[in-house]
């Protein structure tokens, strides 16, 4: 069953949470999962990758036509969409494997599509089999192993989910090379698409 605390702003941007936006709270278990910053927080400078308490990098989508008063930036993607990368308070991780599990596990517990008003989404919520087996950080790769099954209820989602999922492990290791497969397949072919350009994400975050 997922949990996970609603996240506290939108506006967002590509690295952090912008002041002024409403949120629509649910309960939840703040026990388990790390809290995104408040929404009175501003970009943050880059953390110290020696320093074990970090934000966790988390991508959310924008959807077409989403208008934000105060603009958004990010990267446009599948179906005219915006991936938006939101840090959340720092949390504890021994290693950059641990980092970027965190991260991954953040997006798959979330039991709330929509965050903030406008919203931002989180296609991963439907996917409520999902798990995460096991995360790999190599120097220059990241390779994450998931199982259970990914829901895509249209082309659009398909894109949304991979753009997550890829974006959200780049954008938390600051490699280009990331590797995610469900069940042994890359989740590119289960999701049959192209492969996501991280490459594109990492510049805009300005990794």
């Amino acid at each position: 069953m997922k949990h996970l605390p609603t996240l506290v702003a939108l506006a967002a941007c590509t690295t952090g949470l912008l002041a002024g936006c409403g949120t629509t709270q649910e309960p939840t278990d703040a026990a388990q999962t790390p809290q995104p910053e408040s929404d009175q927080t501003e970009a943050s400078p880059q953390a110290d990758p020696a320093d074990p308490f970090q934000a966790l990098h988390v991508n959310m989508v924008a959807q077409s036509g989403t208008y934000f008063p105060d603009g958004v930036d990010g990267i446009s993607f599948g179906c005219s969409d915006t991936l938006v990368t939101i840090s959340t308070v720092p949390a504890h991780a021994d290693s950059p494997q641990e980092h970027v599990a965190a991260a991954i596990q953040f997006l798959i517990n979330d039991s709330q599509y929509y965050h903030g008003s406008p919203a931002v989404t989180n296609s991963l919520t439907l996917s409520e089999t999902l798990e995460l087996d096991d995360v790999q950080v190599g120097r220059n790769s990241v390779d994450i192993a998931l199982s259970g099954d990914v829901v895509a209820q249209s082309q659009c989602e398909a894109h949304r989910i991979q753009a997550q999922l890829y974006g959200t492990a780049a954008s938390t290791s600051g490699i280009e090379d990331i590797s995610i497969t469900v069940n042994d397949d890359e989740l590119n072919t289960v999701l049959g698409l192209e492969p996501f350009d991280t490459a594109q994400l990492l510049a805009a975050d300005g990794s």
